[in-house]
């Protein structure tokens, strides 16, 4: 070690700290009596038994107004690096008397708490959590989030767990736990594989399942769904994670006659369109052109942008291309690229208001 080294020895670290906040408390409390420090463990102690003995509010927010809903998203990103870079994290919807989360991944919980803090969700109120398919990027966050709605829950029944057929088998096996605490449903579209209801009604929204070509894992390619969503405020097909195949605005169409937003799985643009890079994967950008003349919503929103994908100059770029050949057809949506923490508001079948909440 050179003279002029400052390094500490290996294995003394009791005094190394993060901040100067920090280093002047391990100060003070290390001139403490044994006594002074048991008092602030029995403080921690009392506390603990306190909160457990009634448990905190976790969070709060300001009613949806009547015959509106509001969606917003929990991280713009999806896929594995998507997912790795700390992105992924599904949908937040509310109206005024229902709320659910949709394939919350990884980044969920993290938007769910900050909005919590902020105002803008409470724990308490979520009636459900909603999941595609049996991919980390859409689940990973399920059992964190039903602790949430089972912890703060105030009032009769019990928060419901509804997914597709992979799902529901899954975490039966490994998570029987929070099973037992949660009303359970099975959700699957007649043209897909797997036994379920093809509906179920959550407060003010009726939920669908639509079908989807996705491989959830070797030999299940039509398990996963995505969802259609009866609103007070309109029509939104969240389309999960599909290939766009023949049939599937058709299908859409029949459960939902009138789409006035699509959440669409958009990220790859697959310029060159090497079939490979499509086979029984998500939708590209030009599927949002033909999703939109079968559909005709108001909006389309693109989210799941893998971490290519996620640069802020992509994703503008990718909308832009799509809103002019929107526009020299004559078709009247409108191409909202998606960003972590965006919120929409729907009421009278359309667009109301956006905004970035916690930015």
């Amino acid at each position: 070690m050179s003279p002029r080294s400052t390094a500490r020895p290996v294995g003394n670290t009791r005094r190394v700290h993060h901040d100067d906040t920090t280093a002047d408390l391990a100060r003070q409390l290390d001139a403490a009596s044994d006594e002074e420090l048991l008092a602030i463990l029995a403080e921690a102690d009392a506390a603990d038994e306190a909160m457990h003995a009634s448990p905190p509010r976790l969070g709060s927010a300001l009613p949806v107004a009547p015959g509106a809903v509001e969606i917003t998203l929990l991280g713009g990103l999806g896929c594995r690096y998507g997912m790795l870079a700390g992105g992924a994290g599904g949908l937040l919807v509310r109206t005024a008397h229902t709320c659910v989360v949709i394939d919350p991944g990884p980044a969920a919980l993290d938007w769910l708490v900050r909005l919590a803090q902020a105002g803008h969700f409470d724990f308490a109120a979520l009636d459900a959590v909603l999941v595609s398919h049996f991919h980390p990027d859409h689940y990973v966050d399920v059992i964190p989030c039903l602790e949430g709605a089972i912890s703060a829950r105030t009032r009769p029944g019990r928060p419901l767990l509804a997914g597709n057929t992979t799902v529901m088998q899954r975490f039966a096996a490994f998570s029987p736990y929070h099973l037992r605490q949660v009303d359970a449903v099975t959700l699957t579209h007649p043209a897909g594989d797997g036994d379920g209801e093809p509906t179920t009604k959550i407060g003010d929204l009726v939920v669908h399942a639509t079908p989807t070509l996705h491989v959830e894992e070797a030999g299940r390619n039509r398990t996963p769904i995505g969802f259609a969503l009866d609103t007070p405020g309109g029509g939104i097909w969240h389309t999960s994670d599909t290939n766009l195949y023949d049939g599937l605005t058709d299908a859409v169409t029949a459960i939902l006659p009138d789409v006035t937003l699509v959440i669409a799985h958009a990220d790859a643009t697959n310029v060159n369109a090497p079939p490979e890079r499509a086979a029984l994967c998500h939708l590209q950008t030009r599927d949002v052109l033909t999703i939109t003349e079968a559909l005709r919503p108001g909006h389309v929103l693109i989210q799941h942008y893998d971490a290519a994908y996620s640069s802020q100059r992509y994703r503008i770029a990718q909308a832009t291309w799509l809103q002019r050949r929107l526009d020299a057809a004559a078709l009247p949506t409108r191409i909202l690229a998606g960003a972590g923490g965006l919120q929409l508001t729907l009421a009278e079948a359309a667009l109301s208001h956006h905004t970035i909440p916690l930015a």
